[in-house]
């Protein structure tokens, strides 16, 4: 489950640089089959889509992927109940569902939110089978 949050976390920083302008689209470092495309995926963040409480999605998903892995390091520490990591992985898959419907209503793909939807969902399996 680490590394889905791992995963998720590369894909809203990569997301929000390109969206910056602080990096190009075609980063050496980031796989070509997810990079965001020309006139695709940024425009998202100019729709009632894009954004949640002003800020782009990406932003929210650099606070939730680290979020969740310190709550997966507690976990494993047995620090806290391992049941925790359901919350928020099911308000995030919640999440996920609008942003698909905006995506299949704007009819626009975006390969880095697919990929980022489906550690979402990946997650939330993982979460549902510590209960």
């Amino acid at each position: 489950m680490a590394l889905l949050a791992v995963a998720g976390w590369a894909f809203s920083f990569y997301f929000l640089r390109v969206l910056d302008g602080k990096m190009s689209p075609s980063a050496w470092w980031f796989p070509a089959v997810f990079r965001m495309s020309e006139g695709g995926c940024q425009t998202l963040v100019e729709t009632p889509y894009g954004r949640i409480l002003r800020k782009p999605n990406a932003f929210w998903g650099n606070l939730y992927y680290p979020f969740m892995l310190i709550v997966i390091g507690f976990s494993g520490a047995e620090l806290i109940d391992r049941s925790l990591l359901l919350i928020p992985a099911l308000f995030a898959m919640m999440l996920s569902l609008y942003l698909l419907w905006g995506l299949y209503r704007l009819r626009t793909p975006c390969p880095v939110c697919f990929a980022t939807h489906t550690v979402n969902f990946l997650i939330l399996i993982l979460a549902g089978r510590t209960l």
